[in-house]
């Protein structure tokens, strides 16, 4: 991997074009194939069961509808248009805010990278080696987009899974397709007119819909570029370039992109976490801390008398439903993340259900969970994540635990078998036993002598 040009002063555009022209299976080390064939399961199994999802029988049938084809798999679904595909992938993947994110920037990687990589993959014909490459190069390119405009443009309302991930997406697509440096570069200014979410929509369907729009304008782009279409080759520099226009003054950091990129150490992959929840990740060391109290203290909603949960400042513009109604907005309720695991000892795929949400009971605990906010809680923890919370019997006593950073980020990594168990109760929601054994085996191949993208695809 010879990336000149990044070494000497090139463009923040043309040296992340070469970095994904140039880099190759050999250049991906094994730790890093690892760390993206745990997130490939991780997602498979998110995204298998959003495919049958309410907000995955809604873009299905959107797709179908509209973007129909024989050229790429539709998880659980069956087949469509690369783009549709795409679309309906990477809208999976999110559907239940179940997917990965990156620990040092807001952003959910692998759903709109992984899918526009698949389409991208299967369409041309690659291997399981071209998908493994165009996944872990789409990453790099996501998070050092997401860094160079974080906090800034996620502090202004944009949502970076829909936009930084749009790059990411297409740095996947653009590798997949072994496109030269300049149709790289193409791709990235054609992806960058694209690159839309708002934080607005959080809590309704239009937020998993930032992952899919995110795979199919990403996949586009890189199919575009491939057939000679014409895009500013500088997209990303200079007054009118996207790090300007979607930042606030002095917001974009364009060294965030090339520091080290001739040789990332480490890869971006190693710093994506996992959920063990089914929302927000900004719920989830809350819910932590709560699961802990309710197994050491043997707490019921009726012996509580009030749950009084401290979470950074930074989380207060994300926790937007306090009251939530449905299961979409019960993901940005700290009230009712922690409602259900005071019930239910924890929270999963069960809870999060417009049933649930709904009932007197859940409506009865929620009602016994106060929210604080403190500045830098944890001092110069990363974006907030961590929480501290109490709890108050009717008997009179208290009980308070911390939490510093969320479960399963790499700072505070879950357990592999909590890592598939979540795979297995997702993905057995729509697959038979046998079946989930198989996807899970075919993604542990890849990477490996064994591994294969037929073997993937007849999983899937």
């Amino acid at each position: 991997m010879a990336h000149a040009e990044s070494g000497r002063g090139a463009g923040e555009t043309a040296a992340l074009a070469e970095f994904v022209a140039e880099t190759t299976a050999a250049d991906v080390p094994d730790s890093a194939v690892a760390d993206a064939r745990v997130a490939i399961r991780d997602y498979l199994g998110v995204a298998v069961y959003g495919a049958h999802h309410g907000v995955g029988d809604r873009i299905a049938g959107h797709v179908d509808a509209t973007m129909g084809g024989d050229d790429a798999t539709v998880l659980a679904r069956g087949r469509a248009s690369p783009t549709g595909a795409a679309l309906a992938n990477g809208t999976f993947g999110h559907a239940v805010d179940y997917d990965d994110t990156f620990e040092s920037v807001v952003i959910h990687p692998t759903s709109p990278v992984f899918a526009a990589a698949l389409a991208a993959v299967e369409t041309e014909g690659g291997t399981a080696d071209d998908l493994l490459v165009a996944d872990v190069v789409g990453c790099e390119v996501a998070s050092r987009v997401g860094h160079a405009t974080h906090p800034s443009h996620y502090a202004n309302g944009w949502h970076l899974t829909g936009t930084a991930g749009s790059f990411g997406a297409a740095a996947a697509a653009a590798s997949a397709l072994s496109l030269s440096a300049d149709a790289t570069r193409r791709a990235f200014g054609v992806v960058a007119s694209g690159s839309s979410s708002l934080k607005k929509n959080f809590g309704t369907m239009t937020k998993p819909l930032h992952a899919g729009h995110a795979a199919e304008t990403g996949l586009r782009a890189a199919m575009l570029a491939a057939r000679g279409w014409t895009a500013d080759r500088n997209v990303l520099e200079s007054d009118l370039g996207y790090g300007t226009v979607m930042t606030l003054e002095d917001g974009y950091d364009p060294e965030e992109i090339l520091v080290g990129l001739d040789s990332p150490d480490p890869w971006a992959v190693a710093d994506i976490g996992y959920k063990p929840y089914p929302s927000g990740v900004i719920t989830h060391a809350a819910m932590d801390a709560l699961r802990a109290l309710v197994r050491d203290h043997d707490l019921t909603p009726e012996r509580t008398e009030r749950v009084v949960v401290t979470l950074d400042e930074a989380a207060n513009e994300m926790l937007i439903h306090a009251e939530a109604e449905d299961e979409l907005e019960a993901k940005f309720s700290i009230e009712f993340c922690l409602a259900a695991v005071l019930r239910e000892g924890t929270a999963g795929v069960d809870e999060f259900t417009d049933e649930y949400v709904r009932a007197p009971a859940t409506r009865e605990a929620m009602a016994l969970v106060e929210r604080d906010f403190e500045v830098d809680l944890f001092g110069d923890e990363f974006a907030g994540y961590g929480a501290r919370v109490a709890v108050e019997t009717t008997d009179g006593s208290r009980h308070q635990t911390a939490v510093r950073h969320a479960p399963g980020s790499p700072n505070n990594p879950v357990g592999e078998d909590r890592l598939v168990a979540k795979f297995e109760e997702a993905a057995g929601a729509v697959l038979t036993g046998d079946d989930v054994d198989e996807l899970r085996a075919a993604v542990e191949a890849l990477g490996t002598e064994h591994g294969s993208l037929d073997r993937l695809l007849a999983a899937l």
